[in-house]
């Protein structure tokens, strides 16, 4: 195999590799801020007699180089070659959900059995079946011919339900109802006609009794904290009602210029819980005030029109579709995670791309970032029926 064959680095993205470069560094300041822990004297009358920094910093720079590893691995490689392997990655991705639920292989943390790992490494699986789903989904479609038909949208569904299933039996449904709008977004620019997806989705929004029967105990709750979070005695707090009163009084403290990094009481008190994962959005908001955290949401905008515009540029069909679940995969999970912190959604546990502490959350960003920077390093023209859309052949 070639390393960085047909390679034009006059056309690569580099905006949009010094975007991530800056998204990252923003996480592992915060990382390293949320990581603080308060010490308390030992005559137990509470006072605070120090911090000390935990390992998750330390941790979280391990997998910023291996994610960065990653990168380059990823880049090195024609996507080409990727997409034609399509169907062996999406199959791997299966075996390691399925390892996932076999012990000692599977790994349970929290009552939830979501990982794999030997040691100290644990990687979450379904973390890697984002991309093997966006990887399958891009070898199989362009050459579908049914998906303008309402028919031919029963194979892509059923390439994200497998996976759904097996990953909300985890549980962890936060992340196998990430898997509708990565497959939505794919199949429209793949062609598939808007009435079909419509369709599709009132079915979805029919199926909703049944999902809230199916529910964990602890999901219900979730939503119902959600749904009461203005209402509910707060004297008889739940655990996700907690998280999210905790949550916006973070935002809501850091006023318009924050109170400075690594001060907020919300943080340093550790009266925010997963302030380093789920809930970080909310300490980059009580730090650094309503206006640098709108200049981090704007950075993530930034970086999904710059994979937008590869997009764009390329006429290759899978590369388009490898780069729009790219975009489609990243962008659902800022939306989901900053709405979930400023209370405007239900509690799931997605990480915020390139911030939240994780190592797998970050090694699957890299791979994701990976795919769409190889897609503009090897411009190429494709020209006929190759193209969507085009049935007619004329170049």
């Amino acid at each position: 195999m070639k390393l960085l064959e047909s390679v034009s680095f006059g056309h690569t993205s580099w905006p949009l590799v010094i975007i991530a470069a800056l998204l990252l560094a923003i996480g592992l300041s915060f990382v390293y801020s949320a990581s603080f822990s308060p010490e308390f004297d030992a005559d137990g009358d509470g006072g605070m007699i120090g911090e000390k920094l935990g390992s998750t910093f330390h941790k979280q720079l391990i997998w910023s180089a291996a994610g960065l590893c990653v990168f380059l691995a990823i880049i090195c490689v024609d996507y080409r070659r990727i997409v034609e392997r399509g169907y062996a990655i999406y199959a791997a991705g299966i075996v390691l959900l399925i390892l996932t639920m076999i012990p000692p292989v599977g790994r349970i943390i929290n009552n939830s059995r979501r990982w794999i790992g030997y040691g100290p490494i644990f990687l979450q699986t379904s973390e890697f079946m984002k991309i093997a789903v966006i990887v399958m989904l891009a070898r199989y479609l362009p050459g579908s011919e049914n998906r303008q038909r309402a028919w031919g949208l029963l194979l892509p569904l059923l390439v994200v339900l497998v996976p759904m299933v097996m990953i909300a039996k985890q549980p962890d449904l936060g992340t196998a109802l990430l898997f509708l709008p990565l497959a939505a977004g794919l199949v429209y620019v793949a062609g598939a006609r808007a009435r079909h997806l419509i369709a599709l989705g009132l079915v979805g929004v029919l199926s909703l009794p049944l999902l809230w029967l199916v529910m964990k105990p602890y999901q219900r709750e979730r939503v119902s904290s959600f749904i009461q979070q203005d209402t509910a005695d707060k004297r008889l707090l739940m655990d996700d009602l907690y998280h999210l009163t905790q949550s916006k009084a973070a935002i809501g403290s850091g006023g318009v210029l924050g109170k400075g990094w690594g001060k907020g009481t919300q943080n340093r008190l550790d009266f925010l819980p997963m302030r380093n994962t789920d809930f970080i959005f909310a300490v980059i908001c009580e730090e650094w005030g309503f206006i640098r955290a709108a200049g981090v949401i704007l950075l993530y905008f930034l970086l999904f029109w710059s994979c937008m515009r590869v997009a764009d540029e390329t006429r290759d069909p899978p590369a388009r579709l490898l780069v729009v679940g790219v975009t489609v995969l990243l962008a659902t999970q800022m939306l989901v995670n900053t709405g979930m912190s400023a209370g405007q959604l239900p509690t799931v546990g997605l990480p915020l791309p390139f911030i939240s502490y994780g190592g797998s959350s970050l090694l699957t960003s890299f791979a994701a970032l990976g795919l769409v920077v190889n897609v503009s390093m090897r411009p190429r023209i494709v020209l006929g029926r190759e193209e969507f859309g085009d049935e007619s052949g004329a170049g």
